[in-house]
C-alpha cells in the first residue's frame, strides 16, 4: 500500500492552487490592460475613429446609391420598354457638385455673399466708431482731471461752491461742497 493521503489536505491544496491560478490570470489580465493603455497613449485614436466614421458614411452612401439604382431599374421595368424616363437621380446627380447650378442660384449666392460682407463691414465700422468715441471721452475725462489737479484746492472748492463746474451732480456722482470739497481736493493733490 502507498502512503496515506489526507483527503482534506489534498482538497485544500487543490483549492489553493485553483485560487492562485485565478489570481495569476487576473494579474496577467491587468498587466495586459496596462500595457495596452500604455501603447494607446502614442496612438492617434481620434484620427482612427474619424476614419472609421468616414468609412461607415461612405458605405452607407454607396448602399443608398445602389438601392436608388435598383428602384429606378424596377420602375423602368414597370413603365415598359418605351421611351426612357428622365429622373432626378440620373446623370445630373453624378456630377461633382451633386447639385446642378443654374444662373439664378449663382446670382443668389453672389448677392447673399455681398450682403453678408456689407453687414460685416457695417458692424466693423460701428465698432470702430464706438471705440473712438470711448477713447475721446476717456481723453476728455483725463484732461479734466489734470486741470483739476493743477488748480489750487481752495480755488477749485470756490468754483464748486458757486457752480462754475456745473450745478448739481457731476459725472461721477454728487459734487462735494464746502469742507467735503476741501478734503476731497486735498486727497487728490496728495495722491
Amino acid at each position: 500500500m502507498g502512503p496515506k493521503v489526507n483527503q482534506k489536505a489534498l482538497a485544500a491544496k487543490e483549492k489553493k492552487a485553483a485560487n492562485q491560478a485565478a489570481k495569476d490570470a487576473e494579474a496577467a489580465r491587468k498587466a495586459d490592460q496596462a500595457a495596452a493603455e500604455e501603447w494607446k497613449k502614442g496612438s492617434n485614436s481620434r484620427a482612427a475613429s474619424k476614419a472609421a466614421d468616414a468609412a461607415s458614411k461612405a458605405d452607407e452612401a454607396a448602399r443608398k446609391r445602389r438601392e436608388k439604382e435598383a428602384l429606378l431599374a424596377a420602375e423602368e421595368e414597370a413603365m415598359g420598354s418605351g421611351k426612357a424616363v428622365k429622373s432626378a437621380f440620373g446623370a445630373a446627380s453624378k456630377k461633382k457638385g451633386g447639385k446642378k447650378k443654374d444662373s439664378l442660384s449663382l446670382l443668389e449666392e453672389a448677392l447673399v455673399g455681398d450682403a453678408e460682407k456689407k453687414a460685416k463691414e457695417k458692424k466693423r465700422a460701428e465698432r470702430i466708431k464706438k471705440e473712438r468715441a470711448a477713447q475721446m471721452a476717456a481723453e476728455r475725462e483725463r484732461l479734466a482731471k489734470e486741470e483739476q489737479t493743477k488748480k489750487d484746492p481752495l480755488l477749485a472748492n470756490t468754483d464748486a461752491m458757486i457752480g462754475a463746474d456745473g450745478p448739481g451732480d457731476g459725472e461721477d456722482g454728487p459734487v462735494a461742497v464746502g469742507r467735503a470739497a476741501n478734503i476731497a481736493s486735498m486727497a487728490d493733490v496728495q495722491e
